[in-house]
């Protein structure tokens, strides 16, 4: 009778450490799903390499706001929007910074600006119609505006018409414009 008593207790105390267990469970998974997998700590990720385009040597699916998104994951047991993630499980997408290109070769813009500027075959190239026309007429505003749109072109400070920024091949010379504010230390 005694070895009976002492089992059925053993089995009320695994039973009170599972419900206990799966009480804890429940209070932990409750609280931590709040957490969305966008507010995680850096270490509690990790993100896919974006990938490159090979004929804009840019990342691929990059907008129009100058950002593209990349999948992540968070690591294995880490718990957010509600689910326990296993470290293979996307679990949402970071916005990174790039350049919005859309064809406009910077090769191609600078050869027609030095040796077509003065027909004003490189402003047409680029979108903007009315000046190439006015080139036309006057034969690139006697050299100087010929002059002028080629200097433009080559500091990357005249770009396409649709905001877009130039395919430079290999990673070549971009100008990164810098801007003077609050933030800036010299």
């Amino acid at each position: 009778m005694r070895i009976a008593r002492v089992n059925n207790y053993s089995q009320v105390v695994v039973f009170v450490c599972y419900l206990l267990s799966t009480a804890c469970k429940f209070c932990v998974a409750s609280a931590v799903s709040d957490t969305t997998c966008e507010k995680l700590l850096v270490g509690q990720y990790t993100c896919d390499a974006p990938i490159i385009d090979p004929t804009t040597q840019e990342i691929s699916g990059c907008a129009k706001n100058s950002s593209a998104r990349i999948p992540c994951k968070p690591l294995n047991q880490i718990v957010c929007n509600g689910k326990l993630y296993n470290g293979s499980m996307i679990g949402f997408y970071k916005d990174v910074p790039c350049r919005f290109t859309n064809g406009y070769s910077y090769i191609v813009a600078l050869a027609l600006s030095l040796f077509l500027g003065w027909l004003g075959v490189d402003r047409f190239y680029l979108g903007y119609p009315a000046i190439g026309l006015l080139k036309l007429c006057s034969f690139g505003l006697c050299g100087i505006g010929a002059l002028v749109d080629f200097l433009l072109i080559a500091t990357q400070v005249l770009l396409p018409s649709d905001g877009s920024n130039y395919v430079i091949d290999f990673y070549g010379p971009r100008l990164v414009r810098l801007f003077v504010n609050n933030d800036t230390y010299y």
